[in-house]
């Protein structure tokens, strides 16, 4: 197998610019994924600003119109709503966020200016992850200005023809362009950050591209990251994709819930980033604080099951998660 550079790797770039306090922030971080700490407050923040996104790629609840009807919502955060949930994040201390989730963030065109929000109050870890159609050159010069540390594009292919079955509206030449202009931008500012990484989620149309999409971008870019598909509703079948990776039933647990809190740009409060978690809802921010739902008994349920192995105590997680066995 193709080696390639981690996420894991590319971090280290991260610790080389922002230090020891960066450092024992990634230590706690493993210590919290381990299940051996359980904080006052989540250490990641994963922000959805809006339900929108410019792609229609058929692993994703954009792409399948009855789940869009289900899933989607016509709000979005204010710069106010960002600056009320960065300000409480900051309160306790929370090192790590991310402003995008079931979208594409830079539909939103005053994101970078959030960027910054977060850098200013304290935050070490400030993420975004983008399909890469609309991050031109005047764009490319304000992400790398505004203190974000990771960028991450998704492609989920190599060649031309299988991204075209993939990433539905996406135009091939123009992200590759994006991408590889961006890259230069940062070059030319004598900047290491944000580390820029590819994703490529695993399907039965794509794996074949897999070590061609390694070799392509291995000496490019920070980091690779490949995923396995998962699919963005419970009930609906996907033998189309689904590649069957299985893991042992007895060693499945999710951490998400010891991570992380994610909010919706119509101030819903969720456990994790799946797609479907619209299922597990802990409440909404017009009627509670972030460390309210952090603190429920419903959060501290779900971090005790998945710490001890009973996530089949939750159906929602039971069916999530049996999609790995």
């Amino acid at each position: 197998m193709e080696k390639f550079p981690t996420e894991q790797d590319a971090i280290k770039i991260i610790e080389s610019v922002k230090g020891k306090k960066f450092s024992e922030y990634r230590e706690k971080w493993k210590k919290i994924n381990n299940f051996e700490i359980e904080t006052e407050f989540p250490y990641f923040l994963h922000i959805e600003l809006l339900y929108k996104c410019n792609f229609r790629c058929p692993m994703c609840t954009h792409g399948v119109p009855e789940l869009f009807e289900k899933f989607a919502y016509h709000e979005r955060f204010k710069k106010e709503d960002v600056d009320k949930v960065l300000k409480e994040g900051s309160k306790y201390g929370c090192p790590s966020v991310s402003f995008q989730g079931d979208n594409e963030p830079f539909l939103i065109k005053n994101i970078t200016d959030y960027f910054k929000l977060a850098k200013n109050y304290g935050y070490l870890d400030i993420m975004v992850n983008s399909n890469g159609s609309l991050i031109d050159e005047k764009l490319a010069h304000k992400i790398v200005n505004s203190g974000l540390t990771r960028l991450r594009f998704s492609l989920d292919a190599f060649s031309k023809e299988t991204y075209n079955k993939i990433r539905i509206r996406g135009n091939y030449e123009q992200v590759h362009k994006n991408i590889e202009n961006f890259l230069k931008i940062r070059k030319s500012l004598n900047s290491k950050l944000p580390i820029v990484g590819v994703n490529f989620v695993e399907m039965k149309n794509n794996t074949h591209e897999r070590d061609s999409f390694i070799n392509y971008w291995k000496n490019k870019v920070d980091y690779i990251v490949f995923q396995p598909f998962w699919k963005p509703d419970l009930d609906m079948k996907y033998n189309e994709m689904d590649i069957n990776k299985k893991e042992n039933e007895e060693n499945i647990k999710c951490n998400q819930p010891w991570q992380r809190l994610f909010i919706k740009g119509n101030n819903e409060v969720h456990p994790c980033c799946a797609m479907f978690n619209k299922y597990l809802p802990l409440g909404n921010l017009s009627k509670m604080s972030l460390f309210e739902a952090w603190n429920s008994d419903k959060m501290k349920e779900l971090r005790s099951i998945h710490k001890n192995g009973k996530y089949y105590e939750n159906d929602v997680c039971l069916k999530c998660l049996k999609q790995k066995w």
